[in-house]
């Protein structure tokens, strides 16, 4: 079934960054001790150091954790591209920045179609993008959706889904793909947390869409239009 799929793996030491739905920005705990940047890294160091060298940050442990359905019913929002939600969870990241913005553009605006008979007015989405460190050897699919097109198809999660299967049980760490909804990106799909450290801020964003409009405005600064996707 992944003849000629599965043949190249990458050392991959890099960033990857991770777009999630959030609140107005939170309160920075640090952010009166000191203007200086060594004496704020100093004391978020200070912070995770408090937590033991087993702690791990919610933001890479959440969906693996989320992914896994466990009375066996799975509902739409569990099944993932690389996951059906019943046996384990994957943890999804891109390359860019503006590749996250794509995908997640893309999923919130089916969301909301869900809703569209009671949707009248603007709505908005607060979002968070953390940069996360990602080193291991990983499967690299960055240019096999030229022969394999089921790897990005927009809709149909069966045969990634059976691939996510075929290399979680396999052990493998995680993969790199082509991003479905942004031509010139690339997304990670991680399958085990060892691979993922460093959970950092990033930017707050936030996405507006009034019903009846073509595309979804997408906020660095409130009020101010950066992207119009």
């Amino acid at each position: 079934m992944f003849s000629g799929l599965i043949d190249t793996v990458v050392d991959f030491s890099g960033t990857t960054f991770r777009n999630i739905p959030s609140v107005t920005p939170s309160e920075d705990l640090l952010d009166d001790l000191s203007d200086d940047a060594k004496d704020r890294a100093f004391g978020e160091a200070l912070v995770a150091d408090q937590k033991g060298p087993d702690y791990r940050s919610p933001i890479i442990m959440r969906p693996f954790l989320y992914g896994v359905s466990l009375d066996g019913r799975v509902s739409a929002g569990a099944r993932t591209r690389f996951s059906d939600g019943r046996k384990f969870g994957v943890w999804y990241g891109s390359l860019s920045l503006i590749t996250t913005v794509y995908e997640t553009v893309y999923h919130w605006k089916r969301r909301l179609a869900d809703m569209l008979t009671t949707i009248r007015e603007e709505v908005v989405s607060d979002r968070r993008v953390f940069k996360v460190s990602v080193c291991g050897v990983i499967i690299d699919l960055r240019d096999k959706h030229r022969r394999f097109p089921a790897l990005i198809d927009p809709n149909d999660y069966t045969y990634t889904n059976a691939l996510g299967e075929h290399l979680h049980k396999n052990g493998q760490s995680g993969l790199l793909v082509q991003a479905a909804r942004h031509p010139e990106g690339v997304n990670l799909a991680a399958f085990k947390p060892d691979i993922l450290s460093d959970p950092r801020h990033h930017s707050y964003l936030a996405y507006r869409w009034t019903p009846g409009e073509s595309f979804v405005r997408v906020e660095k600064t409130t009020g101010k239009v950066w992207k119009r996707i």
